[in-house]
């Protein structure tokens, strides 16, 4: 017998799916034909099952079904800038009967240009409701804005950005945060769909409305692809991550000292199709080993996830 939940969780799958490609279809033919303005848009299932009970940041690390897609157009001015506007949908259906499932929308307005031939400056600015985060079991609301500068020269690229972003969370009581993103990245290409990557970050998050959501995040990840048939690769990775509470005292810590998590994740994730338009899929597998001194978040925990989706 087929569950009420599963039903309403299909119904907004559908609904999304739709309104990505149903905006998609009603473009003007003349403007996908044209070479300087181009629709785009994408649909994606997605499954999660994982030990977490709990989030650990953007991703969705706690177990449950979900669908995404967006639309947008890319508008090319000059040879050297481009203009991207996007709008995105998504609903995530959680295993776990506590949480509500979780729908979220969003938009964003990119400006990308070519400042010669080796730097490439991006801005954008974004707005999305309902998205999860680490600091709370509830959604929150994210205005953001952010700058990439990228440089690249034969197969070697960096990649340096900066974001601000400002959350109201969807709290009993009102409170919001601020606070900024730091990312560093190091790609070297080694063939087609064969290259090795070194990401950073580091984030930190204030609310002087509820300092329970206030953290410090760092992290780092290596991952490199490795092409095994046409269109197929497998990908493993290594990364760490930590963080900090600045109100968050330790359950079971004898000193009685603010709550500090961190864990070291080998993973491996084999990847299907091309990164332009068409039909791509991923599995993905990794085992977190954990650290904290909070008694309820020391446990290992193994994370496994499926993607199928269609770009057109």
């Amino acid at each position: 017998m087929v569950k009420i939940e599963t039903m309403k969780w299909a119904a907004k799958a559908v609904l999304a799916m739709s309104l990505a490609t149903g905006l998609w279809a009603i473009s003007p033919v003349s403007a996908k034909d044209d070479g300087n303005f181009d629709v785009f848009a994408r649909v994606e299932l997605r499954a999660v099952q994982s030990d977490l009970d709990f989030n650990e940041g953007d991703d969705v690390d706690s177990s449950g079904f979900g669908a995404s897609g967006d639309v947008g157009a890319q508008w090319e001015p000059n040879e050297k800038t481009k203009v991207r506007v996007k709008i995105d949908a998504s609903v995530f259906d959680y295993h776990d009967k506590s949480r509500d499932t979780r729908e979220s929308i969003g938009g964003t307005i990119q400006l990308t240009h070519q400042v010669s031939e080796e730097i490439e400056l991006r801005m954008r600015a974004r707005r999305v409701e309902n998205i999860a985060v680490l600091e709370t079991l509830a959604t929150a609301d994210q205005s953001s804005a952010d700058a990439r500068l990228q440089w690249e020269r034969g197969d070697d690229r960096i990649r340096l950005s900066a974001q601000y972003r400002e959350r109201e969370y969807d709290l009993s009581t009102p409170a919001k945060g601020h606070g900024y993103r730091l990312d560093a990245q190091y790609s070297r290409r080694l063939g087609s769909y064969h290259w090795i990557r070194l990401d950073l970050r580091h984030e930190e998050m204030d609310s002087k409305d509820s300092p329970r959501r206030s953290y410090r995040r760092s992290g780092a990840r290596i991952k490199y692809s490795l092409p095994i048939a046409k269109r197929l690769r497998v990908r493993p990775s290594l990364e760490y991550r930590e963080w900090k509470y600045d109100s968050r005292i330790a359950r079971g810590d004898p000193d009685g000292s603010l709550r500090e998590d961190s864990f070291v994740a080998p993973g491996v994730d084999i990847a299907w199709g091309r990164d332009s338009r068409g039909l791509y899929a991923s599995a993905s597998a990794e085992y977190r080993l954990r650290k904290s001194n909070d008694e309820r978040y020391g446990d290992d925990a193994i994370r496994v996830g499926l993607r199928i989706g269609y770009r057109f």
